[in-house]
């Protein structure tokens, strides 16, 4: 009976050092550096009733928007979220395009007569959860990135003015060992670049 308590304890002993190893030195998913970098100004959702579009509009929340700081109300629908410096866009699980949200169809709409206005420049970068591998999910997150600055193209802004990136599964903001956590990694942000 003793033998069998040893080897299961020795069995999950080397489960927990496997798992850290996976999760730490191969995903580089418990890295305490979990900071994006990027400058610019918010380019957060703003009521605007003129044509004329300053960046102050772009940082105001409007009326409309729903998005923000808390938990989203489903993780198998899009959410936004307007961080200090950049507009967040969560997705579903294997998804690659902004679905039909209101809020994010306006934010863009506002962004883009922003950007063609101003004629500043936009970065998007793409993320996923470390659930496939480092190939796919680099591919994943370019789709992403690709999606958004393809909306805002249709919209009139100049392809030169959209910078796209993917970081893939490198740049977590949540732990990947939760559905919620996958699926906040699981994102486009957008920041607006100053000149």
């Amino acid at each position: 009976m003793n033998s069998k308590l040893l080897v299961f304890v020795l069995f999950a002993v080397w489960s927990g050092i496997s798992w850290r190893w996976y999760v730490c030195g191969v995903k580089k998913a418990c890295s305490s550096d979990r900071e994006v970098p990027g400058t610019g100004i918010v380019a957060d959702p703003g009521g605007i009733e003129t044509d004329t579009i300053t960046a102050e509009q772009i940082i105001q929340p409007s009326d409309g928007y729903t998005g923000g700081a808390g938990e989203p109300s489903s993780i198998e629908t899009v959410h936004m979220e307007a961080l200090e410096d950049r507009m967040v866009i969560h997705f579903p699980y294997s998804s690659t395009r902004k679905e039909d949200n209101e809020a994010i169809d306006d934010y863009l709409s506002r962004l883009a007569q922003y950007m063609i206005a101003s004629g500043e420049h936009v970065t998007i970068s793409g993320h996923t959860d470390f659930v496939s591998d480092p190939k796919t999910n680099y591919q994943y997150g370019l789709r992403r990135a690709y999606g958004i600055r393809d909306i805002l193209i249709k919209k009139g802004v100049p392809k030169s003015q959209i910078r796209c990136r993917s970081y893939g599964e490198s740049k977590p903001v949540a732990s990947n060992d939760t559905a919620l956590g996958r699926y906040k990694n699981r994102r486009a942000e957008i920041v607006l670049n100053k000149k």
